[in-house]
């Protein structure tokens, strides 16, 4: 489950608008985007007409359904010592009268500098074409693509923030994982997506800071997920985590950001034994992980001095078919893109370090956790 979909498929007129505006603006005029009545969502054709198992290499690329969109998460260590880490999403919605307008966003976090900055990139793409096995995205000087032959895939990416630009490779070192079995997952009356990971990705290039370049080389996080989804208030806690033994493991806990009311959960667990093996073995190896063996529990909160918003911070997470419970530790409390101009919505995506136990051994790694909705849910409806 990925950053505010049901509220960006919601502002998608919005967008149209403003690029509209900033058209007719003329040169040396740039519009300030001002809130605009959100529509009633009214469903458009899927693209991905077909309600079965996903079917790669081809979903690989673009389908034009209502909502889709590409996820990264790295975790970099540079040639200088230092420690980074990111999230890169490109969104494309397709509305109810034809318009496709996209959003791009990053985070990227300095570790030794305490740094965490975020920025955002908009077009309006109606001539995009659908794709199979591959998709490549451009806006101004920012890029993401991919394509796939075989179990094989690579990614290019490219982007920029706050004096940092990034320029990096990525390559599958598993297959894909497709999310509750079959890769159709079924949100309860949140509605049905289409959603598969790749959770294993070597990925390297060069960060260059005011200049000077450093090679960055680490381990990254792959989604990809699409569908058509209701229109309802939904907040969501999820989870990617690259463990030391090699195993991956991802949770969505999903609920109602009105209430706080839980609406579903779920997870997949890959142990590190599939490496190298065929996408038949892969699949027969990763488990999907019911609600009920899941427990997440927040040991701390913090309080964004920026918004006001009040989010968990440092958790338990125990998943009890797997004898698994392990502590994840921001590496920064402060990791909230609160400020963006095309999103009306403010979430926490933030790099975290792993230790526990697995089947009574000691276990260590990396992960990213997502939180989306905090900034909905009244105070006495919080999640414990």
């Amino acid at each position: 489950m990925r950053i505010p979909l049901l509220v960006i498929q919601q502002v998608a007129v919005a967008w149209v608008l403003f690029f509209f505006a900033a058209a007719c603006a003329g040169p040396g005029s740039t519009p300030t985007p001002t809130p605009t009545p959100l529509p009633t969502h009214s469903p458009v054709p899927q693209a991905a007409a077909h309600l079965g198992t996903v079917n790669l290499p081809d979903d690989e690329g673009i389908h034009l359904a209502p909502v889709e969109w590409w996820y990264f998460n790295g975790h970099l260590d540079g040639s200088n010592g230092n420690r980074y880490s990111f999230h890169f999403v490109t969104f494309i919605i397709v509305t109810s009268d034809g318009q496709i307008p996209q959003l791009m966003q990053l985070s990227l976090a300095d570790h030794g500098a305490g740094l965490y900055l975020t920025d955002e990139m908009p077009a309006l793409v109606n001539n995009l074409q659908p794709t199979k096995g591959l998709f490549t995205f451009d806006i101004e000087e920012w890029h993401m693509s991919g394509a796939v032959t075989g179990v094989e895939s690579a990614y290019e990416l490219v982007f920029n923030a706050g004096g940092y630009t990034l320029d990096l490779a990525a390559k599958s070192q598993s297959p894909a994982v497709l999310h509750q079995e079959e890769g159709l997952v079924d949100l309860g009356r949140a509605g049905k997506t289409y959603y598969y990971s790749r959770p294993k990705l070597d990925i390297s290039g060069t960060l260059t800071q005011n200049g000077m370049p450093v090679q960055v080389a680490g381990k990254a996080w792959m989604d990809h997920q699409w569908g058509d989804l209701n229109t309802l208030p939904i907040g969501w806690d999820w989870a990617s985590l690259q463990m030391d033994d090699g195993s991956e493991l991802m949770i969505s806990l999903v609920w109602d950001s009105s209430t706080g009311e839980p609406i579903t959960s779920y997870g997949t667990y890959v142990p590190g034994e599939i490496v190298g093996q065929s996408t038949v073995g892969a699949s027969s190896m990763s488990r999907h992980l019911p609600g009920d063996a899941i427990s997440l529990t927040s040991k701390d909160a913090w309080r964004s001095p920026a918004t006001g918003v009040e989010y968990p911070s440092g958790w338990l997470l125990e998943v009890s078919s797997l004898e698994l419970a392990v502590n994840l530790v921001p590496i920064q409390e402060n990791a909230e893109f609160g400020d963006s101009l095309y999103v009306p919505i403010a979430y926490w995506e933030g790099a975290v370090a792993i230790s526990g136990t697995k089947h009574g051994d000691k276990i260590t790694g990396k992960g990213f956790v997502e939180l989306v909705g905090y900034d909905k849910v009244p105070p006495e409806a919080r999640l414990p």
